[in-house]
């Protein structure tokens, strides 16, 4: 298992055993056959013995079969002619450890040591990569000792790879792997919560086996990306090279449970369900295997990484011939959205896994696909998980109809019998007529606990999922009008369609960057970097912003800034409570009305007010907005669709950067929100 970083190449001028830096921005791929090399088969040779070792070119046939406890060896110069002192990086492929030894020109030496089975803090740059950070001054020269040793076999190579890189590079591509990679987990862990909240509130299996696999699976690319060595596990890397073998099988294994209890194999598909046990049974001994391998220090990893693909391969293939089978055979309406889930993961899981065996090349395909094919899957199956709670509660309402008819009939056979008997044994009659009303009454009451436990349950699951998959419903239904009926819509039809999809869009858009937003702010993954800030400028930026949905109301904006008025604060953040605030202004506006926004300063304070002459809140809302980790979701005043969540993020935004938020209202009248920042010459 590798993670390679991709890079840009520029222009370089590579000589043997010398590489000259000419460029402010150099990236240099060094070939193992222009390089010396040395094989120290024992693996126990000290630095000195190495210097006075004799290095000779490169020979295919060392390194054709390397074994785990051999040390190899290079040799090479760098020069540094870009004109400037430069911090760089080093890295090569994964090994289990790599030491760099440098030797100026004053004949000081310089140990640097990384490898994938140092802890994190022993690594000279603290990264999930193989790479070593050095500073190299302007037409300095310095003589570099290269040593590479696999200890386990799924680091054993039979070629090696060298990447310089300046480190201020380095750093901007890494933040973009946060970035995109934090986004993923970002969605998986919703995804999850979601699903769990259901679980709780209907107590299906399938649910859990479900989120455990969505869980699996983000712990799987948590490791491949390397969150799991320098977050979660950062002075474990013997855990960090074992832990594929350990995490695979557990999510085929959840993969597989998950299938057989939502297509329920053992009672329509007997035959794929026997195959789905046997599965079952090499992911639990694959398991096993895994963690016997790790507990015993057992290197069998090299096979592992074949048996795993192999198995999970086989588990991704079989999930998609149970759906296909399942709604054949059985017409089962909820193995549709089992399908469509799994097609895009499945083939994308099957290239990654081809390519992390070397059967295929290294693209984009074969290393990102499968993530797309895991958020469509996360996204249909939540709905497809509907689709079959909606079954099961109409066949349980029609269950309770049937038991409740029978029991009515039951009642009115025991009336007329007790009416028959009534001039003979009034006594007994009467005792009989006061148990009937008794159990009528218990009836009665049954019926409405009942009625009010379906009321719980249905507002629950309506919270959790009305937000996040109304907006992709509608999408879909406009994007299925306008390609199915085309032909037959008039242009004003047509663009009413498309509007009304990117409003939908839109919505969708909003929600998620404000879920991610808000669990980022939850994680303190947002960082806080406050600086001086010209107030006038960030709210003409953020009125541009809104202008668009302003116009389209007819509301009109009016600003009213003191000049001069400079904040210390952050600029995102700023932006986002201006713009959110502004947004909502409008939102509850009526129509051909004036929303303003003031900006002046009091006691090192700036204040900035926006006020509207809309709906206005009540005072119990005003309470309510203003407690901490409180979102109310409202309609605007042309039913304009929210969450809530913007205002909560305002909230915590407005407490980061040292400010209150306040709310003036009256129902019916408008509302005035406010907030203050501090002077920037106040700090």
């Amino acid at each position: 298992m590798t993670v390679t970083i991709l890079f840009v190449l520029i222009s370089f001028n590579l000589q043997a055993q010398n590489i000259v830096i000419d460029s402010n921005e150099v990236i240099e791929l060094i070939q193992q056959k222009e390089v010396n090399w040395y094989v120290d088969k024992t693996g126990e040779q000290d630095f000195k013995e190495i210097m006075n070792a004799s290095f000779t070119a490169y020979d295919k046939n060392a390194f054709s079969s390397p074994k785990t406890n051999w040390a190899i060896w290079c040799k090479l110069e760098l020069r540094n002619k870009s004109g400037f002192d430069q911090e760089y990086i080093l890295q090569t492929t994964k090994w289990g450890y790599f030491d760099v030894f440098m030797i100026a020109e004053n004949e000081s030496i310089v140990h640097l040591s990384s490898g994938s089975l140092l802890p994190l803090h022993l690594r000279s740059q603290p990264s999930n990569t193989n790479a070593v950070k050095f500073l190299i001054g302007n037409n300095e020269k310095k003589q570099v000792y290269l040593k590479f040793k696999s200890q386990y076999s799924i680091y054993l190579h039979n070629d090696v790879s060298l990447q310089l890189v300046k480190q201020t590079y380095f750093e901007k591509t890494d933040r973009q792997r946060l970035l995109w990679q934090g986004l993923f987990f970002g969605i998986i862990l919703v995804m999850a919560l979601y699903n769990l909240f259901i679980l709780f509130a209907v107590r299906d299996i399938s649910y859990l086996y479900y989120v455990l696999s969505i869980i699996s699976i983000g712990l799987y690319f948590a490791f491949y990306y390397g969150f799991g060595i320098e977050y979660l596990w950062p002075g474990s890397p013997r855990w960090d090279t074992f832990f594929f073998a350990i995490i695979n099988p557990f999510t085929g294994l959840t993969r597989i449970l998950f299938t057989r209890t939502y297509l329920h194999t053992p009672q329509l598909l007997p035959r794929i369900n026997k195959i789905l046990n046997a599965l079952a049974a090499a992911c639990v001994i694959t398991l096993i295997t895994g963690f016997g391998c790790y507990f015993s220090n057992i290197d069998i990893l090299k096979p592992l990484v074949t048996i795993i693909g192999t198995l999970g391969a086989l588990v991704l293939i079989m999930m998609l011939v149970a759906g296909i089978a399942a709604y054949h055979y059985d017409k089962y309406e909820p193995a549709k959205y089992f399908i469509a889930a799994n097609i895009l993961l499945v083939i994308g899981a099957i290239a990654f896994i081809f390519r992390e065996t070397g059967m295929i090349g290294d693209n984009f395909f074969t290393r990102y696909l499968v993530q797309y094919g895991v958020l469509i899957q996360a996204v249909v199956l939540s709905l497809g998980l509907a689709s079959r709670l909606n079954r099961m509660r109409l066949q349980l309402a029609n269950e309770t109809i049937v038991r409740e008819l029978e029991k009515k009939e039951l009642i009115e056979i025991q009336k007329q019998e007790l009416q028959q008997q009534v001039k003979e044994k009034t006594a007994d009659l009467q005792h009989k007529n006061a148990i009937l009303v008794e159990t009528v009454d218990q009836l009665t009451e049954s019926e409405n606990k009942l009625s009010q436990l379906n009321h719980v349950k249905d507002k629950l699951f309506s919270v959790v999922s009305h937000d996040l998959r109304n907006p992709l419903a509608t999408m879909q239904s406009f994007l299925k009008l306008i390609t199915e009926h085309d032909k037959k819509m008039s242009e004003a039809e047509r663009e009413k369609s498309f509007s009304e999809a990117q409003q939908s869009l839109d919505n969708l858009n909003e929600l998620l960057y404000n879920l991610l937003q808000w669990s980022k702010s939850q994680m303190n993954l947002l960082q806080f970097k406050p600086d001086k800030l010209n107030i006038k400028l960030i709210i003409e930026g953020t009125v541009k912003l809104v202008h668009l949905n302003a116009q389209m109301k007819e509301v009109q904006i009016k600003t009213s800034v003191q000049e001069g008025l400079t904040a210390y604060a952050d600029r995102d953040m700023t932006e986002f409570i201006i713009r959110n605030l502004l947004s909502n202004a409008i939102k509850f506006s009526y129509r051909k009305s004036i929303v303003e926004i003031k900006a002046f300063s009091i006691n090192n304070n700036i204040i900035i007010e926006i006020i509207d002459s809309g709906v206005g809140l009540s005072e119990a809302k005003i309470k309510t907005l203003l407690k901490k980790n409180t979102a109310i979701s409202q309609r605007g005043t042309e039913k304009e669709k929210g969450t809530g969540l913007g205002l909560l993020i305002c909230k915590e935004f407005i407490v980061k950067n040292g400010g209150e938020l306040q709310i003036k209202s009256e129902a019916g009248k408008g509302s005035v929100f406010s907030f203050n920042l501090p002077l920037a010459g106040s700090i």
